[in-house]
């Protein structure tokens, strides 16, 4: 999980910006972090001066359960604390291609915190036949709706599929 956070005002990111510089805070980059979330000293931080934080959620490229022959993947964002009630949920389902990844779709939706059927967004890809087998990963960003936020996103591991594109 990756814990993301929202920031009021742009004063509010000057001020953690210059708090984060004094040397009790240095020693942070020290701290092994784990790739998915924020030390804590850091949330803290942010807690400390009113700026709220959210996990951002997102499942692996799968085949669908009710469409044939299709591939998708979910993204999500669960509230932790903070202001904000809804955001904007942007999955890309993307596959290996050469030494790089290719977008096959991308879709956004405005949801609720929460995950399930009704509070998340999805990408999805109709294989054009079920032979080829490919690799598939998705990338999930959360923007709050009415706050900013930073730019990081959840890259699910990839998945090897039986899906022709």
């Amino acid at each position: 999980m990756r814990i993301r956070t929202g920031v009021a005002s742009a004063a509010l990111a000057g001020l953690l910006t210059v708090a984060m510089t004094v040397p009790a805070q240095a020693a942070e980059r020290d701290i092994p972090q784990d790739a998915n979330s924020y030390s804590l000293g850091q949330e803290e931080a942010r807690a400390a001066a009113g700026v709220g934080a959210f996990v951002t959620g997102g499942d692996y490229v799968h085949f669908s359960h009710t469409v044939q022959k299709t591939i998708n993947a979910h993204g999500w964002w669960k509230k932790l604390s903070g202001p904000a009630t809804k955001a904007k949920v942007t999955v890309w389902l993307q596959v290996k291609s050469g030494t790089g990844w290719r977008t096959l779709n991308v879709k956004s939706k405005n949801v609720y915190s929460g995950g399930g059927s009704a509070k998340r967004s999805q990408a999805e890809w109709k294989c054009t036949n079920l032979i080829q087998k490919h690799s598939f990963r998705s990338i999930v960003d959360v923007d709050l709706i009415g706050y900013p936020d930073d730019a990081n996103r959840k890259i699910t591991d990839t998945k090897s599929l039986y899906c022709g594109v």
